[in-house]
């Protein structure tokens, strides 16, 4: 008997979070890899799609069953790392968004960063001026865009390239500073399954809601 739409849809959120966990795949290219493996050139396959939501949940179940002893520390590693790099950054106001933030975060994953000034350029010059080599390009397309997107690379000490040990990237948006009022485009779904952090799973989170989080929570 074929499987059930419900069903398909499931194993593809599965296949999506192992290729997330594993091979550092973002959610879009996660959904595309998880429908070429499991159903081809089927036409209902868009149909079937899951959404970020769903595969969020089989991530987290994911990391659970395949990483119970490796995981939090390196998410704990993660946000100290995050903190440390905001308490540099605290003139441009930082907040920690992302898999980092509510907690899906892997090997794979990035710092992410939204800092909140006026002039990006400042931004650039104190990386300059700390030694940083970085990236720029052209900010995020939702609303509000951000001015400007900076990546680069740094220890897990947030202090440098850290040549002679585990690296992390980061990328930091920078928004104009009215864009701080602008609710979070994300926070993390109500699961009953999964009892997040209300910090966690607020989508945005200030250096010291990032320290109450991690006194809350050791690995």
């Amino acid at each position: 008997m074929p499987a059930s739409p419900d069903h398909l849809r499931t194993e593809l959120a599965v296949a999506a979070a192992r290729l997330i966990a594993d091979e550092g795949c973002d959610y879009g290219q996660a959904k595309r890899r998880a429908v070429r493996e499991l159903l081809g050139d089927r036409p209902e396959a868009r149909g079937l799609l899951p959404d970020n939501a769903e595969i969020e949940r089989e991530l987290r179940r994911h990391l659970r069953l395949y990483a119970a002893d490796t995981h939090p520390g390196l998410l704990d590693t993660l946000r100290r790392t995050a903190a440390l790099l905001m308490e540099r950054l605290a003139e441009f106001s930082p907040h920690l968004v992302g898999a980092v933030l509510n907690g899906t975060a892997t090997e794979h994953s990035n710092i992410e960063l939204h800092l909140f000034t006026d002039s990006a350029k400042d931004v650039e010059v104190f990386l300059m001026n700390a030694g940083i080599d970085f990236v720029a390009d052209e900010g995020g397309e939702h609303a509000p865009a951000s001015l400007e997107r900076l990546s680069f690379v740094t220890g897990l000490d947030g202090r440098g390239a850290g040549r002679d040990g585990p690296r992390i990237g980061v990328q930091l948006n920078v928004f104009e500073q009215d864009a701080i009022r602008v609710a979070p485009r994300y926070r993390a779904p109500v699961d009953d399954e999964f009892e997040l952090h209300p910090v966690a799973a607020s989508g945005r989170a200030s250096l010291a809601a990032l320290r109450e989080l991690l006194r809350a929570i050791t690995p």
